[in-house]
């Protein structure tokens, strides 16, 4: 008996495309990370903290507006840290509802907590109790895509399957 047919251990970029891949075939499929890194490296420490920072040093100086406005033009006159966190931060939990959100509306269970293979169909999950859940999955695969393949000719021409 198999709690799931697929289980992906992380939700970045990746693991969100095999699980919403696999639930769109009609497989039942967990997600297993941690609270604080839904989406992964990408939208936690990576790419979408580094280029709100970017985008928003450029939006308080007035920069892209100058064009338009004049060379003096800045939308706030002292640019803090706390400026930047608040939007970093604002950016990061709007990213993360819309991942929340797409799993949910793809029946992808999102289980909370660090998992470790147990064995060739188990996964091991601690949820931070000190207590960890045992869930068995159907399939295991180390590959990237967590057991969906890709079949055909060029992007345009794949359609994902489950082994």
């Amino acid at each position: 008996m198999y709690d799931y047919d697929l289980l992906v251990l992380g939700s970045g970029p990746s693991g969100q495309k095999a699980a919403i891949a696999a639930a769109k075939l009609g497989k039942r499929v967990g997600i297993v990370d941690r609270r604080d890194m839904i989406g992964g490296v990408c939208i936690n420490t990576g790419t979408v903290p580094s280029k709100t920072l970017r985008e928003a040093v450029l939006h308080l100086t007035g920069l892209t507006q100058r064009d338009l406005y004049g060379s003096s033009y800045r939308v706030k006159e002292e640019i803090t840290v706390s400026d930047l966190a608040a939007r970093t931060e604002h950016v990061i939990s709007r990213q993360t509802d819309v991942i929340r959100n797409q799993l949910a509306r793809n029946r992808v269970a999102m289980i909370t907590g660090t998992g470790r293979f147990a064995d060739a169909h188990a996964v091991w999950v601690d949820g931070g109790s000190g207590r960890e859940s045992h869930l068995r999955g159907r399939r295991r695969d180390r590959l990237p895509g967590a057991g969906v393949h890709l079949d055909g000719a060029g992007p345009a021409g794949r359609a994902a399957r489950l082994r």
